[in-house]
């Protein structure tokens, strides 16, 4: 056997130990300065300008900015991004949360409320939590298994379960702390998809469920104990009922006494927050209502509070402080979840302290962040529902086009709204708000059987869809007698989904500069990607071209923040959804993000002078083009006719939309043979398809199977969408 020289040896075990101790001094970081594994705290976040190289909450700072001040990586050498390292995600859905990084530690989210903390440096796993909840007993979630990241201070990191659960973890250790049950009811369907928020030594949480049958509200915890401290319910509930606090007997006079109460209401906050330490003022983006249809929710009308608002909250008590309304009377899934910035702008030559939001209604809102003065509110997008905001009252001035309470109506923004949960951010140097923009329009109509309410299912109460699928599957049956396309468009602009990534002047209130990123394949509006922009005049968004991703593509767009101009474009192998974001560690910048949901997900992280992204799997298989039914169509007219119904209740809410769950349409062979045992069996649990048992028997399992067969028998092979 054949030795290395003595001198070589000795030269490369030193340079062996030089590495290690390099390594072990960036691990031991935050314990060498005295301080805890993710110590963030209040005179940090005030100071994040002063620590350019973290990125502390889930928009970086406590004004969610999704801002880097890092410059390392700029125009001029960006095109030298490449690998830096990976770590692998066991992923069957969306990974949606933007990783925080923390004095060289990564801590970030998975399914289900999976928490992942990795060295930043090389990726290398320091511990990893899993909330084991049972997926089998939970049988339908809005909207899959995701989850949009965690919270970290003082030591601790906080994620909220699929299943409703808020853990306190150590940031050392991923020991649990503390574990404290956020459901109130849990005979509906309540579950957690969103981030926790750290105010004033509290942690906040939302809960989803408002496409189902919950009744918002958001809760505090105490950080260290988790004591409840308070909770603030958004929408009134039945009135014969007492209230749970005083601002609920003015919100229950804006609506009908006889509302569709046991419906729950909806305004689930499952997503956007924000605080600010100065004002000691906490902001919660609000949902949507429950039934949709205004009309039949709240039969004499009103506003409706606290649907789809921004509301300022006194963390030390939970008591409004103030609050906004976007959509007064919420009648199209207009949430105000999207996240919201805070900012200061010159406005009429005075500085002002404003909280921004880009909602799903498709107008730029700028408020006074310490009274809620609206200050302005222009559409980012085209919208046909309002003609504008009156600046006067707040309100949107409603042109009757988005009123299908009498007959069926094409609305834009569609459900999907102007901008859904994907990040936006806000660039400290150029003044420019980076918007993940949606044009896109749908058919809305009241359905023609009376409303029934069914517990934990979808009770949206509405006909809605795309345009073009009108003439799909049962669709084409229910709306056979409503005026016809041609007809329903008539005067409106091109209704099929684009996007476009859309630089938004907030203080000119103006578009400044847009690229269209609109998906080849037509499904443009379920491939949009949060936003991150640096200092070094960078745009960050993930590009998710369905046609490329079904060989096994998925790309990392960079974007001049000042022009728009492309600069360049990386292969990451799969689908980026949420927003990146960007640390440094030993004087290096590095861009991370999340990405996967279609075979397995990781996070990635790039940097200068980096290689080649390896792919994270093979790619499988050829064109989606050439793909045939896998079985024959079977079932007979009303068995098919019975299993449209059972699933428009049933399976509709995720599966009819692509970036949710699979197309069912497209199932597998394997998938048709296990298709009772999925459904009835839970034996898909751990990949978010919980069991149906106790709510669908055999026979209605069955008419499903064949109204799917059915519908895929009768689809084009040779289309994706249009």
């Amino acid at each position: 056997m054949r030795t290395k020289p003595i001198r070589t040896t000795v030269v490369s075990a030193l340079a062996c130990l030089a590495g290690i101790l390099e390594l072990a001094s960036v691990w031991a970081k935050p314990a060498m300065s005295g301080q805890p594994i993710g110590h963030v705290t209040p005179q940090r976040l005030l100071g994040a300008p002063t620590e350019p190289g973290e990125w502390f909450t889930g928009g970086r700072d406590y004004q969610q900015s999704y801002y880097s001040p890092l410059d390392q990586i700029n125009k001029h050498n960006v095109k030298q991004l490449g690998f830096a390292w990976s770590y692998d995600i066991a992923s069957s859905s969306r990974l949606e949360a933007t990783p925080i990084v923390v004095d060289g530690v990564m801590f970030t989210s998975g399914n289900k409320g999976m928490v992942y903390a990795l060295d930043a440096r090389t990726g290398a796993e320091r511990w990893v939590f899993d909330p084991h909840i049972d997926l089998a007993a939970m049988r339908l979630t809005c909207c899959g298994p995701v989850n949009r990241g965690v919270a970290v201070w003082r030591g601790s990191v906080y994620v909220g379960s699929l299943d409703g659960y808020l853990y306190a973890l150590s940031a050392d250790t991923g020991v649990v702390l503390w574990k404290v049950d956020t459901i109130v009811d849990r005979s509906r369907a309540y579950t957690i998809t969103g981030a926790p928020y750290i105010a004033k030594g509290l942690v906040v949480i939302g809960n989803g469920g408002a496409d189902l049958d919950a009744r918002g509200y958001i809760t505090a915890y105490e950080v260290k104990t988790g004591k409840l401290a308070w909770r603030f319910f958004i929408v009134p509930g039945d009135p014969k009922k007492d209230f749970e606090h005083a601002e609920l007997l003015g919100a229950v006079k804006t609506w009908d006494p006889n509302s569709l109460w046991e419906v729950g209401g909806g305004g689930t906050a499952w997503d956007a927050m924000a605080y600010d330490p100065k004002l000691n003022l906490l902001y919660v983006g609000t949902g949507n209502a429950i039934p949709f249809p205004r009309k039949l929710r709240s039969p004499a009308g009103g506003d409706n509070l606290f649907l789809s608002s921004i509301l300022a909250l006194n963390p030390d008590t939970g008591r409004l402080i103030w609050y906004y309304q976007t959509v007064p009377g919420e009648n199209w899934d207009y949430t105000a979840t999207q996240k919201m910035i805070l900012a200061e702008l010159k406005i009429d030559g005075r500085a002002r302290q404003v909280i921004m939001q880009a909602p799903k209604n498709g107008f730029f809102y700028v408020l006074d962040r310490k009274t809620g003065e609206l200050l302005s509110a222009r559409p980012y997008v085209y919208v046909n529902w309002a003609s504008h905001v009156d600046l006067k009252t707040g309100r949107p001035v409603e042109t009757g086009q988005g009123d299908y309470s009498e007959g069926p109506k094409l609305v834009f923004p569609s459900t999907h709204g102007g901008h859904n949960w994907h990040p936006m951010a806000y660039n400290l140097k150029t003044g420019l708000v980076y918007i993940p923009a949606i044009e896109m329009a749908e058919v809305f109509g009241m359905r023609a059987e009376p409303f029934s309410y069914t517990k934990q299912r979808g009770n949206s109460g509405v006909i809605h869809f795309p345009p073009s699928l009108r003439a799909q599957g049962r669709l084409a049956e229910i709306t056979k007698h409503w005026p016809s396309l041609e007809a329903l468009s008539a005067g409106q602009p091109d209704y099929r989904p684009r996007t476009f990534l859309r630089a938004w002047d907030p203080v000119r209130q103006r578009l400044v500069w847009e690229v269209e990123t609109t998906d080849d394949s037509g499904l443009g509006s379920f491939a949009t990607s949060g936003v991150m922009t640096t200092a070094g005049g960078l745009v960050f968004q993930g590009r998710n071209n369905m046609r490329e991703l079904d060989k096994g593509m998925g790309r990392m767009a960079i974007f001049d923040a000042d022009s728009g101009a492309q600069l360049y474009s990386i292969d990451v192998g799969e689908t980026v959804h949420a927003a990146p974001m960007s640390y440094e560690v030993d004087r290096k910048q590095y861009l991370a993000f999340m990405e996967g949901g279609r075979s397995g997900g990781r996070i990635v992280a790039l940097k200068l002078g980096g290689g080649v992204v390896p792919k994270s799997r093979e790619v499988e298989g050829g064109s989606m083009d050439s793909l045939e039914p896998p079985i024959s169509s079977f079932g007979t007219p009303a068995q098919i006719a019975r299993g449209a119904q059972l699933f428009q209740r049933n399976c509709e809410i995720c599966h009819a939309d692509a970036s949710r769950a699979p197309d069912l349409t497209k199932m597998s062979k394997q998938t048709h043979r296990e298709f009772l045992d999925i459904v009835l069996g839970g034996i898909r649990a751990e990949k978010g398809m919980g069991s149906f048992k106790g709510v669908l028997s055999e026979e209605d399992v069955q008419a499903i199977h064949a109204y799917l067969t059915a519908t895929a028998a009768r689809a084009p092979r040779h289309q994706l969408g249009s």
